[in-house]
């Protein structure tokens, strides 16, 4: 006889329980993000003298990673082979590499010397180039005089060091110490001012002694 109302209907769907979907994103929401590690400041010099002496090789810095380079002569026996044959995978230190990795998502750049360097090499080609690089000494082939600078995959080395003779991407930049110029593999002796403007950005952050302007047209030259 007479019209059902159906205003219940809205009334039961508005008080309806929450969902657990829903319960989800409202405890996600009530929980802050952690907080990320922040960067100390290291030079990249202090980095990777703190890689060499860490027990796996990687030292971890806000977004940065430091990876050493061969510190032994097993190192050296066991890893330097599958290196010239094309077998980086299996050396010990990209195992290292990677599980620091896994450990640490916040990383989006990464520092390698030598050994480190090709590792980290490595790590840019399985991933698409997916974090920014920079290589000290790195004993990479590459002879091609037309391939230009990556600005995610930057080189450095020092004019007259063996291991990285073949690395013409590498920029060369002259020591400024007494042992760079006798050990020219050394990671260390790298001045700001003599890195190329094309890579002063990056390099500038991590070296605060960089100059406002490089006024040698990257060239890489000494002053």
């Amino acid at each position: 006889m007479f019209k059902k109302r159906k205003h219940h209907k809205y009334v039961n769907d508005y008080f309806k329980p929450p969902t657990s979907m829903k319960v989800n994103n409202i405890i996600a929401q009530a929980i802050p993000d952690p907080p990320q590690p922040k960067n100390s400041g290291l030079s990249d010099s202090e980095g990777l003298s703190r890689a060499y002496s860490s027990p796996n090789a990687i030292y971890i810095d806000g977004n940065k990673a430091y990876v050493a380079g061969t510190r032994s002569i097993s190192e050296a026996v066991k890893d330097w082979p599958k290196i010239a044959t094309w077998h980086t995978t299996n050396i010990e230190r990209y195992g290292q590499l990677t599980d620091a990795l896994k450990d640490n998502p916040q990383v989006d750049t990464i520092i390698g010397h030598s050994l480190g360097a090709s590792a980290t090499a490595e790590l840019q080609r399985q991933t698409n180039n997916k974090y920014n690089a920079r290589y000290y000494g790195a004993p990479f082939l590459n002879i091609n005089p037309f391939d230009g600078p990556d600005p995610r995959n930057q080189s450095f080395r020092h004019p007259g060091d063996p291991f990285s003779a073949f690395n013409h991407k590498a920029v060369d930049v002259r020591p400024n110490n007494f042992y760079s110029w006798w050990w020219s593999h050394d990671y260390g002796g790298y001045d700001a001012d003599q890195i190329p403007e094309s890579y002063s950005n990056d390099f500038k952050e991590d070296h605060p002694s960089m100059p406002e302007k490089l006024e040698d047209n990257g060239q890489g030259k000494n002053k």
